[in-house]
């Protein structure tokens, strides 16, 4: 709950106006804090998507999240997930529809589409947030 509090302090200082709503303290609680990404916080707050970005990078620097980047096979399936791009597989397996059946196929990383998404950090000195729950 401290990672939330602190989360909640850092948008407050980036986003200007009221402090945020019961509303909006429960539709940011109920994310998954295993992945999330800066079109949810845009959406929960009514912000714009730069904004958003500022928010959740900011969180990444206060060590409150981690940001992650996942590659998207052609069918919009994740086909792989890592701490930087650079970390990601040079191919990945993706399925294709091969007649009525559907088949494996390597593709190289860097021809497919990559996503940011964002995870709350888990910190060892801390109370896991799953225990905080």
């Amino acid at each position: 709950m401290a990672l939330l509090s602190k989360l909640f302090q850092i948008i407050s200082r980036i986003v200007p106006g009221p402090k945020l709503s019961e509303k909006e303290v429960q539709m940011l609680s109920a994310l998954n804090p295993e992945k999330f990404y800066a079109e949810n916080v845009r959406h929960i707050l009514g912000v714009s998507h730069a904004s958003a970005v500022r928010i959740c990078e900011t969180a990444v620097r206060q060590g409150i999240f981690e940001r992650r980047v996942e590659v998207i096979c052609p069918d919009g399936a994740v086909a792989s997930s890592a701490d930087t791009e650079d970390h990601l597989p040079s191919t990945v397996r993706c399925w294709r529809r091969d007649g009525g059946f559907l088949e494996p196929d390597e593709i190289p990383t860097k021809t497919l589409e990559k996503t940011v998404f964002y995870r709350l950090h888990e910190r060892p000195n801390s109370v896991p947030y799953r225990q905080t729950a």
